[in-house]
C-alpha cells in the first residue's frame, strides 16, 4: 500500500534497540558541543532537508534559550541574511550546509574546513562534524517515519510555520 505525498500519517517507528546508536551520538554532541552552535546546527539541518518535526523542535528549543523568532528565522535561512550573523557563525553554518548538502570530497573544501578550525579548533571542527551528522540522521529517521510535529510539547503556532526559504 503506498501512501500520497500530501499524506502525514505517521509510521511504524524504529525499534528501541536501533535507536541505541542514535541516542550514544546525541549524548556525544550533547557534552562538547554549545547550545549555541547547536542551535545553529539543528535549525540550519532541518531546515535544509525539510524535516517539519526537527525544525518545530529546534525552534522550540531556541526559544527557550532566548532566542527570537527573528534569530531563528535568519539562521535557518542565513544566507539570505549573511550581514546578520557574525563571522565564527557564518563558518559553523557554512559547515552545516557543506556537510548536509554532501557532494563527495569536495563538499567540505580546505577553505571552509580551515575557517571552521580558525573559529573553533581542530577538536571543536570534529566535534561540529558529529553534530551535523547527528541532526541528518535525526532529520531522516524523522522524514522516514513522518514524525507529527504537532505531538511536541511547549509549541508556539510559528513553530509549525514552513521555512521561508528565498
Amino acid at each position: 500500500m503506498s501512501t500520497s505525498p500530501g499524506k502525514s500519517e505517521q509510521r511504524k517507528q524504529v525499534s528501541a534497540g536501533a535507536m541505541a546508536p542514535m541516542l550514544a551520538l546525541e549524548a556525544y554532541s550533547r557534552a562538547r558541543v554549545s547550545r549555541q552552535d547547536s542551535h545553529l546546527i539543528r535549525l540550519r539541518a532541518s531546515a535544509v532537508n525539510g524535516c517539519r518535526y526537527c525544525t518545530a523542535m529546534h525552534r522550540r528549543d531556541a526559544r527557550k534559550d532566548g532566542w527570537s523568532e527573528t534569530r531563528i528565522a535568519v539562521v535557518e535561512n542565513w544566507p539570505a541574511h549573511v550581514e546578520e550573523v557574525s563571522p565564527a557563525e557564518r563558518a559553523v553554518l557554512s559547515f552545516a550546509d557543506a556537510v548536509t548538502h554532501i557532494d563527495g570530497e569536495k563538499s567540505v573544501p580546505d577553505e571552509l574546513w580551515d575557517e571552521v578550525v580558525r573559529h573553533r579548533g581542530e577538536n571543536g571542527a570534529g566535534q561540529l562534524v558529529m553534530e551535523i551528522v547527528t541532526i541528518n540522521a535525526w532529520n531522516r529517521i524523522a522524514i522516514a517515519t513522518r514524525k507529527d510535529p504537532a505531538t511536541l510539547r511547549g509549541l508556539i503556532p510559528s513553530d509549525l510555520e514552513p521555512v521561508k526559504r528565498r
